[in-house]
């Protein structure tokens, strides 16, 4: 890999933790270049504005969600045994969640309007895609509700642990949601977290 594509790559990682920790808004260049470990003029280089800088994070959101699942389903087996991979994968962030919130959902609401890329709920959609795919190879009916029903849980979860600080909240809705989808636990994972 290049020595530029490195520092784009390190600049866009730099972003979303920056836009996770402290919001969008908040965020300065500075300190993304400082956590980049780059010049800050390295920054306007890659990225003139900030929204670009945010449409890149996005894209690495949208690529990690995209890889993550297709791995999940090059690994194989039945649709239950997938089911339980995913949410192996949302269980492991617990305590990131906990900490700090969704990154997705932070994204959501802070980052411009793109109407091009659909901005990062592009995330959320490929995640009900995927699950309701999966579901649907069970053989729900309704799985397309079924899948937005257990985002919903899962954010709405993620959403009181992290006001209440009680990591409990959010691994019991993630219990439920096993044993609601017959996903059992423990699946072998060896993907990246979401």
């Amino acid at each position: 890999m290049s020595a530029r594509r490195q520092t784009r790559e390190r600049l866009v990682h730099a972003a979303a933790d920056q836009f996770w920790a402290v919001g969008y808004e908040t965020a300065t260049l500075a300190a993304i270049a400082a956590a980049a470990g780059v010049p800050p003029g390295n920054v306007f280089y890659h990225f003139p504005t900030k929204a670009d800088l945010a449409r890149a994070v996005t894209a690495l959101f949208v690529a990690e969600v995209a890889g993550t699942l297709a791995e999940i389903d090059r690994r194989g087996g039945d649709p239950a045994r997938r089911i339980a991979a995913f949410f192996d994968l949302i269980a492991d962030t617990v305590v990131s969640r906990v900490a700090r919130g969704c990154p997705i959902a932070r994204a959501t609401r802070d980052f411009p309007a793109d109407a091009e890329s659909g901005g990062p709920a592009q995330v959320f959609r490929i995640m009900i895609g995927w699950l309701a795919a999966r579901l649907a190879e069970a053989g729900r009916t309704d799985a397309e509700a079924a899948a937005r029903s257990a985002l919903a849980r899962w954010q709405g979860a993620i959403v009181l642990a992290a006001g209440l600080g009680d990591g409990a909240i959010l691994a019991t809705e993630i219990a439920a949601l096993r044993a609601e989808f017959g996903a059992p636990a423990a699946a072998p994972a060896v993907i990246t977290s979401i």
